[in-house]
């Protein structure tokens, strides 16, 4: 809590506001800004992933490649996968996992992709947090980084509506320090032995 807290007032510290940027600039060079908007980027959701639990069910977030304009993310390097639980995309996702399962006729399966040709690769502004630190590298993400075998080794993961927060950061860290100093606190003590009856 002690870290994750650290980590969250020095983001909203150091990022005030989103910083503006194109796809194109993060392919050349990443940017040092954690909070940012991209734009003159499309989401491929074609070639999104998504993570469920031990029983399957719905996503409830999904790993969308961000590319630039007129590139197919199968056949570039992705510099950005983007976290989403934009509830359209994610509805579109989960009918396509559900078509899949039904093992339905290519006719409907085509039917389907025509009905939302304008889902399979979106174009708009994505504006979220960089996941680093505390936040990256966990197991989920390992598993989702191995999913894409052109995926940048510096590629960013950027969560979608995510920004930073200086008093949550705040927050959890006072909580972290107020429950250490209670767990060093009853840590030396010794439970003695029960009492004998009369």
């Amino acid at each position: 809590m002690i870290i994750g807290g650290g980590q969250s007032v020095y983001t909203a510290v150091r990022n005030r506001e989103p910083a503006n940027v194109t796809i194109d600039s993060i392919v050349g060079k990443k940017p040092d800004a954690k909070w940012l908007k991209i734009s003159d980027a499309v989401l491929d959701t074609a070639n999104s992933s998504y993570v469920s639990g031990i029983t399957g069910g719905d996503a409830k977030s999904i790993y969308v490649p961000l590319v630039p304009k007129d590139t197919d993310s199968t056949e570039t390097t992705i510099h950005v996968l983007v976290e989403t639980k934009d509830p359209e995309l994610l509805g579109f996702t989960n009918e396509m996992k559900d078509l899949d399962k039904q093992n339905v006729s290519e006719e409907k399966a085509t039917e389907f992709i025509m009905q939302n040709l304008s889902k399979l690769r979106v174009q708009r502004p994505v504006q979220g947090l960089v996941k680093f630190g505390i936040d990256s590298g966990g197991k989920k993400e390992r598993k989702i980084r191995k999913l894409y075998n052109n995926l940048a080794p510096d590629a960013i993961i950027l969560a979608e509506g995510e920004k930073p927060s200086m008093a949550v950061g705040a927050i959890m860290s006072l909580l972290g320090l107020g429950l250490g100093a209670i767990l060093l606190l009853s840590g030396g003590k010794k439970a003695g032995p029960p009492p004998l009856p009369s």
